[in-house]
């Protein structure tokens, strides 16, 4: 049975139409992603997973997991891609792209992963009808992805 080892609960803004996820020592965006991830929300290479989210006026909720084991799909989500990882520094960087990037410290390795996702009509709904003007409270978090990775 598999057990969740670490989660990680943030607010990121949805810069240039999404996040991405990577390891440290991968600084390199892989514009290959954007055009799958578009169709589908999300994308990955092994090193990079690009995201793009359905709006970018509020900020969206991630969620990042380790397991010890592939994990059970979440009940409320929409949707979900899976793919490879490597993690050989430890450090899984989110990148808002051009606003700023931070990462936070996992086991070192190669993950199996996926990123579910829901909300994502929700706040397309709501970033269409706000205007400049309409305070982002209550609607940040709509929109949210859960990353969970496991062991390869």
């Amino acid at each position: 049975m598999a057990q969740r080892l670490s989660n990680y609960r943030t607010l990121v803004m949805p810069d240039y139409g999404g996040f991405d996820l990577y390891d440290a020592d991968f600084d390199v965006r892989d514009d290959a992603l954007i055009k799958p991830a578009r169709a589908r929300a999300a994308a990955g290479n092994g090193l990079e997973v690009c995201v793009v989210c359905a709006q970018t006026r509020f900020k969206v909720e991630l969620v990042i997991e380790t397991w010890t084991a592939e994990p059970p799909l979440l009940d409320d989500c929409e949707g979900y891609e899976e793919m490879p990882m490597e993690i050989p520094t430890g450090l899984l960087v989110i990148s808002e792209r051009t606003r700023g990037a931070w990462d936070i410290s996992i086991p070192k390795g190669t993950y199996r992963s996926r990123i579910s996702f829901s909300g994502r009509d929700a706040a397309s709904q709501m970033a269409a009808e706000a205007d400049s003007s309409t305070p982002s409270d209550g609607r940040e978090g709509t929109e949210q992805y859960t990353f969970q990775m496991w062991p390869a």
